[in-house]
């Protein structure tokens, strides 16, 4: 009797499993959007990194309306020392290009980085950014 309830238990979760792999499996390629396409979207044509001169720096070509972000991270001896970040909605064949000097730190700013992405709808949740950009130095 035991092993009846184990084997109709077993059946019952490998249907399930089944099911909701039928599900994902139909879901998938219905769910990506158009937007994904090697044409569409932003490129980052330029990325500038100066600790020296604590510059960061991009430029972003949109082909459509994207809503771009750029997390920096600001590093003074070795540690992340700030995570200064910006966003803007960049218009169809618009260009974001941006400088930005950060005030000098004790120890002295010794490493940079940029990460830069770019959203259809930044509201939704589910939503993956493209990943346009990043750089270290």
């Amino acid at each position: 009797m035991r092993s009846s309830h184990r084997e109709r238990t077993f059946r019952t979760l490998a249907a399930v499993a089944a099911a909701l792999g039928a599900l994902t499996a139909a879901a998938g390629p219905a769910s990506a959007s158009p937007s994904t396409s090697a044409a569409a979207g932003c490129v980052t044509t330029d990325i500038h990194l100066d600790p020296g001169a604590r510059e960061v720096g991009w430029t972003v070509d949109c082909a459509d309306r994207r809503y771009v972000f750029a997390d920096i991270t600001v590093f003074a001896g070795g540690v992340a020392h700030s995570n200064p970040q910006e966003a803007r909605w960049v218009d169809a064949g618009d260009t974001w290009q941006d400088l930005n000097t950060y005030p000098q730190t004790t120890p002295a700013i010794d490493h940079l980085c940029v990460h830069l992405v770019s959203y259809v709808d930044p509201t939704d949740p589910f939503e993956q950014p493209q990943v346009i950009g990043h750089s270290c130095v």
